[in-house]
């Protein structure tokens, strides 16, 4: 772990107290837990946009798909495909296994 030195507006140094006495933790792990929380956040609205695929998004997260997904959906993100995507997912997966399946 490294450690860094940063400046913190007024603005932050109160939600950091109010981390701290809710969390009962310490300062120190009061803003590890702000900045986990604000990446996890922007992650999840980078997938909700569409700009990182779930496989992405867990890679940045470091978390297994179904923690990721669990993450998502508590956030209220309950996916960025929309049903013509996951029909056209289906259709090329099936035409694939057809043509498998000839060949053999």
């Amino acid at each position: 772990m490294k450690t860094k030195t940063i400046r913190l507006p007024d603005d932050i140094l109160k939600a950091l107290k109010v981390i701290e006495r809710e969390e009962k933790i310490e300062e120190a792990a009061a803003i590890r837990k702000m900045i986990k929380t604000g990446f996890e956040t922007y992650v999840a609205d980078l997938y909700r946009e569409g700009r990182l695929t779930l496989r992405e998004a867990s890679r940045l997260l470091d978390r297994p798909l179904t923690e990721t997904i669990d993450l998502f959906l508590q956030k209220g993100i309950k996916g960025n495909l929309e049903a013509s995507d996951v029909l056209t997912s289906i259709e090329r997966f099936a035409g694939k296994k057809s043509r498998s399946m000839m060949r053999t």
